[in-house]
């Protein structure tokens, strides 16, 4: 048996004792690591090389629509001897990671919530600007999808679409006059 089995068939041992968790069949390939899943996206990292003749374990965490990981500032692990037995083993995951991670992983899909929220608020307005400008407007999807080119003229959508920059480049002064006007109007600064 080499030491990915050894460690599959510890942690089928461990989740005896762990109800509703399981071993993820995406990390079958992986030499010296595991995760266990709840069926509800999260998930407890097993390391086995990290603490020698120790399970290491850490948290997964929740990604937004752009894939960035969303983990708290400080992250907790533990470690447990491995040849406790299972029973005692899953004891200790549930008396010392759980309540923290799984509080920690609630705190993290509410951020990835907002921040999926403003994101999708982020398009919206940039969509909204981009028909203001009308057919000659372009968006960069790739690099920056809240940015609009016109002639003369570059928009960027910032943080939840509450914040605009917009430049202006080589206009006319009838139209620079004209932007400033409306700029005051709408209760921008005339300082």
């Amino acid at each position: 048996m080499n030491e990915k089995q050894q460690l599959d068939a510890e942690l089928t041992e461990i989740l005896k004792h762990l109800p509703g968790w399981q071993l993820d069949p995406k990390y079958d390939g992986h030499c010296w690591c595991a995760v266990l899943i709840d069926g509800m996206g999260r998930g407890i990292h097993v390391n086995a090389t990290q603490a020698k003749g120790r399970l290491y374990l850490s948290g997964t965490w929740p990604t937004d629509s752009e894939h960035h990981v969303h983990g708290p500032d400080k992250s907790l692990h533990i470690t447990v001897a491995r040849n406790r037995p299972p029973e005692k083993i899953a004891a200790e995951i549930t008396r010392r990671f759980l309540p923290w991670y799984l509080a920690a992983y609630a705190e993290q899909t509410e951020r990835v919530a907002n921040c999926n929220a403003a994101r999708n608020r982020q398009q919206e307005v940039t969509v909204e600007l981009a028909a203001l400008l009308g057919p000659d407007a372009s968006r960069r999807l790739q690099s920056n999808p809240n940015q609009i080119y016109a002639s003369g003229l570059t928009v960027d959508v910032h943080g939840d679409g509450e914040s605009v920059s917009i430049q202006l480049r080589y206009t006319t002064l009838k139209i620079a006059k004209a932007v400033l006007r409306a700029y005051v109007k709408a209760g921008g600064s005339a300082e």
